[in-house]
């Protein structure tokens, strides 16, 4: 297990100006070699996640937002893959349980216990919403994204630099 917070993106240091002062030349060139999705067309939908309808609807739903963003890069496919299907596998417990109308049964031997399917919602769920944070999918992963070329500070900042 890596200690500390999680690396910030390279975006984020450059629209910060590079508070640590670390020389991140590297990172930006390696950064602005990754070619991004410029348009929905380019971006094929792979036959694993065409054949699961749930995993197909979220990914026709998520696609063109990332990508009208310009947040999806060529090489971020097979982690916006494995979101949809974590996605589509939650989804499909919940069913499940929604169906059995319980998130209990009671053994031959008398025991209760919990349905298998809770335990597998909750694995899934809890990949999938890791995957939205990489991708900037939830209000507060949002809160923290500098999009590209968004230079704009938000209003507290506009309002201490009137103080310089």
């Amino acid at each position: 297990m890596n200690r500390g917070p999680k690396p910030k993106p390279t975006v984020i240091h450059v629209a910060n100006d590079n508070p640590g002062k670390r020389d991140i030349t590297d990172r930006i060139e390696f950064e602005k070699s990754i070619p991004i999705f410029n348009s929905r067309e380019e971006l094929d939908i792979p036959d694993w996640i065409k054949n699961d309808k749930i995993a197909k609807e979220e990914w026709e739903r998520v696609t063109p937002i990332l990508v009208d963003l310009g947040l999806l890069k060529k090489n971020d496919t097979s982690a916006l893959e494995a979101y949809c299907k974590c996605w589509s596998r939650y989804k499909e417990a919940e069913m499940q349980i929604d169906k059995a109308n319980s998130t209990i049964i009671k053994t031959p031997s008398g025991y209760v216990q919990q349905i298998p399917q809770v335990s597998i919602s909750h694995r899934y769920l809890k990949l999938a919403k890791e995957l939205m944070c990489e991708f900037g999918l939830t209000p507060s992963s949002r809160g923290r994204m500098q999009l590209p070329g968004d230079t704009s500070d938000d209003e507290m900042e506009e309002l201490l630099k009137g103080f310089e």
